[in-house]
């Protein structure tokens, strides 16, 4: 304690040098001795913490002002332990602290003042000024002595420093230094980054590098040279025009700010540490601060993923939904995911439908789960007995399920073959290709049903529900399709004509239909009272943004909400389609007239329908006889 007593005995000759008055000087006695017994009490060392830790103390169990004012004294006392004197702007209090300034702060400052002075009182300008002189002064004493000398190292250190002495004076503070920073960005003296850390809804969330855990300090590492092909200046440029782009799909203010709030502290991440852009690099560092956002973190990921489709395109698609799990694709080795890749892009090129591709994904992904729990590590182990041993053990609910797998992997180690993964190139043949088809009984809606659906029609008249009634009125009425339905647009409506000409989105097959009245009306309805007033080609769209265009289960939806009972059943949309066709041949066409009406061409596709026809089943009822059959008496 030898040496704090010689510096306080410094600090008082020193001050009585300077005349400072007596009250001053003994201001500073008591705050010293204070001191000192908070040291004794605590057994602490003389440090700057020890300092922090009773200032903090002062200002909880006494006063807030008392402790700035001895914060300012204990530092004088620090200033001269390490220096020998203490400079004259730390020292007369009587001084503005504008005036402490040195000539180059001083001249900045004066600059974004000039420029806001309109904007203030004169009370409040004076009051600005000492806020922000404080604030350079602290710059000042790292050594900095202009704006363009600051870095971002200082921007932090200042914005978890004890610069005021209280939270609402803290957010005034910090008020006035983000305008000036901005001011000075403008002015291109210092980075965009400066004014964006200095708030309290920013700085808490960026997280620091070496904070993180070792396994994503690494990746981010790896990926450093390869993101500086995006640098941030660029990245500030595209959070502007995606906001824009946006705003042009009429997201709400709330998505608005959530976006904006989102890639700003991605961005002072990437200014901080000297990175560019990578989405890697974003999935590590929103993993590591997810827990930081609580309930938000959902809607950061969705703008976080927008944000990256359209770094890609240029462009985003609202409706288009994202992953964020692996799937159970990318969990296998390299050696199963090259070959299955391949297949499936094999599939594409044949012009096979996405979802096909999807779903013949699964059972390649199985047969290669079930090869490596039996050791191997390539395809070249595959044998006939591993093959009839993996289809006896994959089950399915139905046997035609399991037979529809069989197809798949017998297609996929045909592939296998042409590649030359396989030694026997007559593998395939281990495998069953197919069975037997197949016949079932249609479901179709009941009269009840159809009945209930016009009544619905009559007494609801909400935007959503105008919606549900189009959309199902088009599929009873007219036998479209929920893929027809969702891609139904203003230029295929031909409203003098009474038509609808489509190209289905399954065959795609051109299709012209006369537009029956109830479906007409139905969706001039729904354009007149309930479709948003959005520029969109698509008749039905969404109702809340991004009102980007709809999905099939949309379709489903709009008739289980009309119909709830149809929700337990298997069948979807798809049984308005099957009604509309039924309906047909019972009014007495034939199943040419069927075949036009549904875009057919296969004669086969449309004797399930026959089934359905009550009426003219009992026409031609078969012979019991013919069967020997006898009929007994009751």
């Amino acid at each position: 304690m030898k040496s704090y007593d010689e510096t306080v005995n410094c600090m008082m000759l020193f001050l009585n040098e300077r005349k400072v008055c007596s009250s001053s000087v003994l201001s500073h006695k008591k705050c010293y001795a204070e001191f000192l017994l908070f040291m004794q009490e605590w057994k602490l060392q003389w440090n700057p913490q020890a300092i922090s830790e009773w200032i903090a103390m002062v200002r909880n169990e006494k006063d807030r002002q008392l402790g700035s004012i001895w914060n300012q004294y204990m530092y004088q006392l620090y200033e001269m332990y390490n220096t020998g004197t203490v400079a004259d702007r730390h020292l007369y209090l009587n001084r503005s602290t504008y005036e402490r300034l040195n000539c180059q702060m001083r001249t900045e400052l004066d600059e974004y003042l000039s420029s806001c002075k309109n904007r203030y009182s004169a009370r409040s300008w004076e009051l600005a000024r000492n806020y922000l002189a404080g604030m350079l002064i602290y710059f000042e004493d790292c050594g900095k002595r202009s704006v363009s000398k600051i870095t971002y190292g200082d921007i932090i250190d200042y914005y978890h420093s004890d610069f005021c002495n209280s939270e609402k004076n803290r957010a005034v503070y910090l008020g006035h230094a983000r305008r000036f920073f901005e001011f000075m960005y403008h002015k291109q003296k210092c980075p965009a980054g400066f004014y964006l850390y200095l708030h309290d809804k920013n700085a808490p969330y960026v997280g620091m590098l070496d904070s993180f855990s070792s396994p994503s300090s690494e990746q981010i590492i790896t990926y450093r040279i390869e993101s500086l092909e995006f640098p941030t200046e660029d990245l500030l440029t595209a959070i502007d025009c995606f906001i824009d782009t946006l705003e042009a799909h009429y997201y709400a203010n709330t998505a608005l700010k959530t976006a904006k709030h989102a890639l700003h502290i991605l961005y002072l991440f990437l200014e901080i540490h000297q990175l560019g852009y990578h989405p890697h690099i974003v999935s590590v560092w929103f993993s590591e601060i997810q827990h930081l956002l609580l309930k938000d973190w959902k809607s950061w990921r969705r703008m976080l993923m927008l944000f990256d489709q359209y770094t890609q395109f240029g462009g985003i698609i609202p409706e288009e939904k994202f992953t964020y799990k692996k799937s159970c694709l990318d969990l296998l080795p390299e050696w199963c995911v090259s070959q299955i890749g391949g297949y499936l892009a094999m599939l594409g090129k044949e012009f096979h439908a996405q979802g096909t591709i999807r779903s013949y994904r699964y059972p390649c992904i199985r047969l290669c789960n079930y090869l490596i729990d039996r050791g191997l590590d390539c395809f070249s182990g595959l044998t006939p007995e591993l093959l009839q041993s993996f289809c006896l053990q994959d089950k399915h609910r139905t046997f035609r399920g399991k037979s529809g797998s069989f197809v798949v992997i017998r297609q996929f180690v045909i592939f296998l073959e042409e590649q030359g993964k396989v030694t026997n190139k007559h593998l395939h043949l281990c495998i069953d290709a197919g069975c037997a088809s197949g016949e079932k009984l249609i479901d179709i809606l009941s009269h009840d049903q159809c009945r209930r659906i016009d009544e619905y029609r009559k007494v609801h008249d909400d935007p959503i529900s105008l919606r549900r009634i189009a959309v199902v009125m088009t599929g009873i009425k007219m036998g479209f399709r929920a893929s027809d339905v969702i891609n139904l647009k203003f230029q295929d409506i031909n409203w003098s004509e009474k038509s609808i000409t489509i190209i289905q989105e399954k065959t795609k097959v051109s299709l012209t239909l006369p537009m029956p009245v109830e479906v007409g009306n139905a969706i001039y309805n729904y354009l007149k009272h309930g479709r948003p007033s959005v520029d969109s080609k698509y008749v039905f769209i969404r109702h809340k943004a991004p009102y980007g265009k709809l999905t099939n289960k949309t379709c489903t939806i709009a008739l289980w909400s009309i119909l709830p009972e149809r929700s337990a059943t298997t069948g979807g949309f798809h049984v308005t389609r099957r009604t509309f066709a039924t309906n047909v041949l019972r009014n007495g066409y034939g199943a040419g007239r069927v075949m036009d009406t549904l875009g057919h061409r296969d004669p086969t596709s449309v004797m399930k329908y026959l089934s359905m026809d009550e009426d003219r089943m009992r026409m031609c009822p078969l012979s019991l006889a013919d069967l020997n059959l006898c009929r007994e008496e009751v």
